[in-house]
């Protein structure tokens, strides 16, 4: 009987420090504060520390104040409800950054008070990583057939409008009525460009891929810009060799990125600025950057930018960037933005190099 127990207890320490999830005991000295007790390989190589350095110390003082706090309303939950709780909960890693896990805590009841926790906690990050994807491919799904419908719609009306508006053009000889012709057009056209942002979003476009030098689709962007970045005081600037490898792409495509993000990053600035391109290779990739010194944009609508329909410009129809990113991710490339408000932006797009 003492053999078996023994068994089982070599088993069960087996599969404490060899299983992937990070397995931890908490002991509990009152409601404020908790002292790890032991952990598992796992934990101690996520947090890339050893036994001896771990052992005995405080929650907080461990995971710091903030996410230490974050663990202590958990742990106090349980000791409420002296029950065990599931739930979601993300932490950063000294190495891995921000990863979310979902996480079990168990208490061990002792009389009638709980002396001891011992909590599970699985990574889930890539799951939900490829849930949100799941979730905006089908958004992107329902927004495009959406604007497949209203571009349609509105072609019909626009052609009518735009006819009788020339017949009107024809026949007018008074200066201030073709004044507001002018405006009914310029906004006409408007609405076209719409329209056509619209059918982008809503169809896959026909591509014709072929090896291109990445340099000569930045030099051919930043010469058409050139003179609309002067008129507006901008100082467009150029910052990568003369001669960069070739990527496999669709050109125009990627020169419509690239013109659209220079124009937004002209727009964020109010006054005499400068946006640099930086392109340079970085081993099987290319990495392509726009910077500017604009306005920037606050930290709380990153993540909106690229969905569909939300823009921060007043004129704006949101569909400019998550264009970009379709056309970048059709090339098996990456599309990052960080900016912060009052400093600028910079937009990095990665790009495999052709074979």
């Amino acid at each position: 009987m003492e053999k078996g127990s023994k068994l089982a207890t070599t088993y069960l320490d087996l599969i404490f420090h060899h299983i992937s999830d990070l397995i931890f005991f908490i002991k509990v000295v009152d409601v404020h504060h908790y002292e790890i007790e032991a952990v598992n390989e796992a934990y101690l190589a996520n947090y890339g520390t050893s036994k001896e350095s771990i052992s005995g110390r405080r929650i907080e003082d461990f995971l710091g104040v903030d996410q230490g706090m974050q663990a202590i309303r958990r742990f106090q939950e349980v000791i409420i409800r002296k029950e065990t709780i599931h739930f979601e909960e993300g932490y950063t890693f000294p190495k891995q950054g921000y990863r979310v896990f979902e996480i079990t805590l168990v208490p061990m009841i002792e009389g009638s008070s709980v002396s001891r926790l011992i909590g599970a906690a699985r990574d889930i990050t890539e799951k939900r990583i490829n849930e949100e994807h799941m979730i905006h491919s089908e958004k992107l799904s329902v927004v495009g057939q959406l604007a497949a419908g209203i571009a349609h719609e509105l072609r019909n009306p626009l052609t009518s409008l735009k006819g009788f508006l020339k017949l009107i053009h024809v026949k007018n000889t008074d200066q201030d009525i073709e004044r507001y012709i002018q405006v009914m057009d310029s906004e006409f056209h408007r609405i076209e460009q719409i329209i056509d942002e619209f059918l982008i979003l809503a169809k896959p476009q026909k591509t014709n891929f072929s090896s291109h030098g990445i340099d000569h689709i930045l030099d051919e962007v930043i010469e058409l810009l050139n003179g609309q970045a002067n008129m507006k005081s901008i100082v467009l600037k150029k910052d990568y060799p003369a001669t960069l490898p070739n990527v496999y792409c669709e050109s125009n495509q990627i020169k419509q990125v690239f013109i659209n993000l220079i124009k937004n990053a002209m727009e964020a600035i109010t006054e005499d600025g400068e946006i640099t391109v930086i392109a340079e290779e970085v081993e099987d990739m290319l990495r392509i950057k726009i910077k500017d010194n604009g306005i920037g944009i606050p930290h709380e609508e990153l993540n909106k930018l690229g969905s569909p329909f939300y823009t921060t410009k007043e004129s704006g129809t949101g569909l400019g960037l998550s264009i970009c990113k379709q056309i970048i991710d059709r090339h098996q490339g990456e599309f990052c933005i960080k900016s912060k408000e009052g400093e600028g932006t910079e937009v990095t797009i990665t790009l495999p190099k052709a074979v």
